[in-house]
């Protein structure tokens, strides 16, 4: 990637900064998602009415839940990590660090595996569709089947979340 590219680039610098180090998918993705997902201490439910905190951590999460920032980022650690072991039981082709990134944001952490694991995108990825796949990842633009292309539908940050997984998926 060219100094030119990352002018044109919607990844952070931290994120291309990582990137042109050769940095490992996990320490990637941390730094995406930390940006993508946004700090919350407090629970909160999301669009899709699930308890959520820190990082955009869900599971075991509970109204009125609380956490520090280190417990949050051990947090978005631990689901990393999970979001990993699923790309690797799922992919079957070798992945750029980016790659693999973008695939541990959008189909582990983001979709989840049930959803991931049906999905034309793990299909095409594994079949060796590289440019498919990362176009396949800009079709997932709806949340509650709100398109979010449609900036009053106010969740226009995922159509540029998407953008910015294609473009990692595309390194």
């Amino acid at each position: 990637m060219t100094l030119s590219d990352q002018t044109k680039s919607k990844l952070s610098k931290a994120v291309l900064s990582l990137i042109a180090s050769g940095a490992l998918a996990g320490p990637i993705a941390h730094q995406f998602l930390k940006e993508r997902e946004g700090l919350r201490n407090n629970a909160y439910q999301d669009a899709g009415g699930v308890w959520t905190i820190c990082y955009g951590h869900t599971g075991d999460v509970k109204p009125g839940d609380h956490k520090d920032d280190a417990q949050c980022s051990e947090l978005l650690t631990q689901d990393i990590d999970k979001a990993d072991a699923i790309v690797t039981a799922l992919v079957h082709v070798p992945m750029s660090e980016p790659r693999r990134a973008a695939v541990i944001s959008f189909c582990a952490y983001n979709l989840g595996p049930g959803k991931c694991e049906t999905s034309t995108f793990l299909k095409k990825l594994n079949a060796g569709d590289n440019a498919g796949v990362c176009q396949e990842i800009q079709r997932w633009i709806k949340d509650g089947g709100k398109d979010c292309r449609i900036k009053s539908n106010k969740c226009y940050g995922q159509v540029d979340r998407r953008d910015m997984e294609a473009e990692l998926c595309a390194m």
